[in-house]
C-alpha cells in the first residue's frame, strides 16, 4: 500500500476540485437481479459419491445479463481430503493482508484439449473420476482449502470439502473458443460459491469441470480472495495437475503468511466498498502479439519497458482519456493506476516460493488526463511505483509493528476514495510468467486461460497467450467508458479486440 505516499501531495490538490464527486457514493445493493434456477440447467441430477441436494443450486444464480450455455449438470458433490485434518490444525489464522482484502470470489477458467482423442464416455467416467480422486489427495496438503471461512481472522478447517460440479456442454471446445466472450464464459462457472456471495461461512473454492462433446475440458473455479491470490491458485493447480498425470513432483504449501503478517482484531479500517462495482462492468479482451509488443516496447522510455509496463501503460492512457469523456475532469483531477504486486520475491530474504495466502501489496501511480499524456512517462510512473515495494518497505510491514502501518495506509485509502469517482482508479493484476500454460493434467497443456473480474469497478488483468511472447489483457470498465476505450486508435494499433484464442497457438 506504499502507493498512497506517492499520491499524498496530489491529494490536497484534488480535494477541492473533486468535491462535486462526493454525492456519487455507492448505496445500492451489490447483488444483481437473479434468474430462476430452473433457467440455468436442462439436465437431470443423479447420485454419485456425496452428492449435494440439487435444490441448493438456487442460492446462487447467474445474473440476467449472462449468456446461457447449453449444458447439462451431471452431478454436484463435496470433495473432501482423502485423510482427515489433524485436530491441532483445525483453526487456521489468516494474515492481516487476508483480513482487509475484499470479501469476493475470483472466477478463473482453464481450457484443456483432448489431445489423446479419448472417447467422451472415457472422459466422463475414467478421467472425471481420476480428477476427483487426485483432488481429494492433494487436499490433505492444502487442508485450509477444504474448510470454511469463519470470519475475517480465521478459517475453520473442518474438512467439509470443495464444492465440485460436473457438466456436459453441448458443443465442441473448438466451436466454443471460436467466438468466446466474457458473458458466455461465465456460463461455465460453478453455481456456488459465486462472485456476489460472502465467503463467511462459505466454501473456499468452487470447481466446475465442463466436458465438451469432443472430450475437451474446461476447469472453472471461483476462489475466495480472503485467502487465495493468483500465485496461490497456480500453485494449487500445479499440485493437482502433477497428481493427475502421476508425476513424482510434489508441491508442499507453506503456511507462514500469518506468522510474518499477523492479523489484527482491532484493525480500524477496511478497503472502501466504493472500489467495487454495483453493476456488472463491460469486459473485453485485448491481445498483443509479439510483433506488436516489440513496437510498443520501442517507445523512448528511460528504461526498456517490460511486457507488463508496455501493455498496461497504453491501456491506462486509453482508459484515462475515456474517463474524461464521461465525467468532468479538472486540470488537477487524477486518474490512478493501482498494481497488485507479489511480495514473495521482493522480500529479503525471499518468502518461500510455495507460500500460500494473499502475499500481495498495491503500488499506485497517478496521471492527470486533462493534461498531456505520453506513453514513456506513464511507463516510468508505473515502474517507479512498483519499485517502491522493496525489501526495507516489506520489512516494516512485518509482525505486530506493522499493524499501525496498515491502519494508517487503509485510512488514507478511504480518504482518497471519498474524493474520487467510480472508474478513476484502474486496478491491475498480472499473471505474466506464471507458467499457467505449462499445466498438464495428463492429456495436454491448456489451450486458453481466462481470468474473470469479480466485482472491481475498473480492472485490467494481463496474462500470457499460448503463443510465446504475447500478452492478453482483460479490461473491465463502465459500459460508457468501454464504448470509447475500445475505439482508441493508439490502443488498436497494437492490440486486437476479442480475437479467438485459437489464433494464438504455439
Amino acid at each position: 500500500m506504499k502507493w498512497l505516499y506517492s499520491v499524498q501531495k496530489a491529494t490536497q490538490r484534488f480535494l477541492v476540485s473533486q468535491r462535486h464527486h462526493r454525492n456519487r457514493f455507492f448505496h445500492a445493493s451489490l447483488k444483481p437481479d437473479p434468474l430462476p434456477s430452473s433457467s440455468l440447467y436442462s439436465g437431470r441430477y443423479y447420485s454419485i459419491s456425496t452428492i449435494l441436494n440439487a435444490t441448493e443450486s438456487s442460492c446462487c444464480r447467474l445474473p440476467n445479463h449472462v449468456k446461457k450455455v447449453d449444458l447439462e449438470i451431471i452431478s454436484r458433490e463435496s470433495i473432501k481430503p482423502s485423510s482427515p485434518t489433524p485436530h491441532h490444525l483445525r483453526t487456521f489464522n489468516l494474515s492481516i493482508i487476508d483480513q482487509f482484502l475484499f470479501d469476493v470470489y475470483t472466477p478463473l477458467i482453464l481450457f484443456l484439449p483432448n489431445t489423446d482423442k479419448a472417447s467422451v464416455t472415457d472422459v466422463v467416467t475414467k478421467r472425471s473420476k481420476h480428477l476427483k480422486e487426485t483432488l481429494s489427495g492433494i487436499l490433505t496438503r492444502f487442508y485450509p482449502f477444504a474448510g470454511k471461512v469463519k470470519d475475517s481472522l480465521q478459517i475453520e478447517c473442518n474438512d467439509e470439502g470443495i464444492y465440485y460440479t460436473e457438466a456436459r456442454v453441448n458443443q465442441t471446445l473448438q466451436d466454443f473458443l471460436g467466438h468466446p466472450d466474457d458473458q458466455r464464459v461465465r456460463g461455465l462457472l460453478p453455481d456456488k460459491p459465486c462472485t456476489e456471495e460472502s465467503s463467511i461461512g462459505n466454501y473456499i473454492i468452487g470447481i466446475q469441470v465442463n466436458i465438451f462433446k469432443c472430450g475437451g475440458i474446461a476447469i472453472s473455479t471461483t476462489l475466495s480472495h480472503k485467502f487465495i491470490d493468483g500465485h496461490t491458485y497456480y500453485m494449487f493447480m500445479r499440485a493437482w495437475a502433477a497428481a493427475a498425470r502421476g508425476s513424482p513432483e510434489t508441491v508442499s504449501p507453506s503456511f507462514i503468511a500469518s506468522k510474518i503478517f499477523p492479523n489484527n482484531p482491532c484493525l480500524e479500517y477496511t478497503l472502501p466498498t466504493k472500489l467495487l462495482s454495483t453493476k456488472m462492468p463491460s469486459t473485453k479482451r485485448f491481445v498483443f502479439d509479439p510483433e506488436a509488443l516489440a513496437l510498443l516496447k520501442a517507445q523512448p522510455a528511460a528504461h526498456p519497458p517490460t511486457r507488463m509496463e508496455a501493455t498496461v501503460s497504453v491501456i491506462w492512457k486509453a482508459a484515462a482519456q475515456a474517463a474524461t469523456k464521461v465525467r468532468p475532469f479538472g486540470r488537477q483531477s487524477p486518474h490512478a493506476l493501482v498494481s497488485l504486486v507479489n511480495l514473495r520475491n521482493r522480500a529479503s530474504p525471499p518468502l518461500p516460493k510455495e507460500s500460500v495466502g494473499n502475499l500481495i501489496d498495491a503500488a499506485a501511480a497517478i496521471c492527470f488526463p486533462s493534461g498531456h499524456l505520453d506513453l514513456p512517462t506513464l511507463m516510468g510512473e508505473l515502474r517507479e511505483s512498483i519499485a517502491k515495494i522493496n525489501p526495507s518497505y516489506i520489512e516494516n510491514m512485518k509482525g505486530e509493528k506493522g499493524h499501525e502501518k496498515f491502519n494508517e495506509l487503509l485510512r488514507r485509502v478511504n480518504q482518497l476514495a471519498d474524493v474520487t469517482s467510480e472508474g478513476d482508479c484502474l486496478f491491475v493484476t498480472s499473471q505474466l510468467n506464471s507458467g499457467v500454460y505449462e499445466l498438464d493434467f495428463g492429456w495436454g497443456k491448456p489451450i486458453w486461460y481466462y481470468l474473470m473480474n469479480s466485482r472491481v469497478a475498473s480492472r485490467v488483468a494481463v496474462s500470457e497467450t499460448r503463443k510465446a511472447g504475447g500478452v492478453e489483457a482483460i479490461v473491465s470498465l463502465s459500459p460508457d467508458e468501454m464504448e470509447i476505450f475500445e475505439r482508441d486508435s493508439e490502443l488498436l494499433s497494437y492490440a486486437s479486440v476479442n480475437p479467438s484464442p485459437l489464433r494464438f497457438g504455439d
